[in-house]
């Protein structure tokens, strides 16, 4: 085992060549991690890491108010408003190893009003 798996500590990445740019940009704002990559957006709420989810809604209405509330078991909630203009294809998934992921269940399509 190395030192570093021992004291807990990551090593430390050798930094990009001279002239070439990262694939990505982290910046970190308390435990929520913000990865920005060429074409895409990557933001990981790391607040409810670890809560246990009661139960999800998502509210739709026709005057452009959407949005998908997610309740822990400790009563906190975090709400997510969602702008008009949008469609949700949900599916529920389980992944074990490298393998494709195993779909339990998949809902009909969520669209806006």
């Amino acid at each position: 085992m190395t030192s570093a798996r021992r004291t807990g500590k990551s090593r430390r990445r050798k930094p990009a060549p001279f002239g070439k740019l990262p694939l990505s940009v982290t910046n970190r704002d308390g435990k929520t991690t913000i990865r920005q990559l060429a074409d895409r957006r990557i933001i990981r709420l790391g607040e409810v890491r670890g809560k246990t989810v009661a139960y999800v809604e998502l509210y739709t209405s026709k005057q452009d108010s959407h949005s998908l509330n997610i309740r822990f078991t400790d009563k906190t909630r975090l709400a997510l408003a969602i702008s008009p203009g949008f469609t949700i294809k949900a599916q529920y998934y389980k992944v074990e190893g490298l393998g494709d992921p195993q779909v339990l269940k998949r809902w009909p399509e969520i669209k806006s009003e």
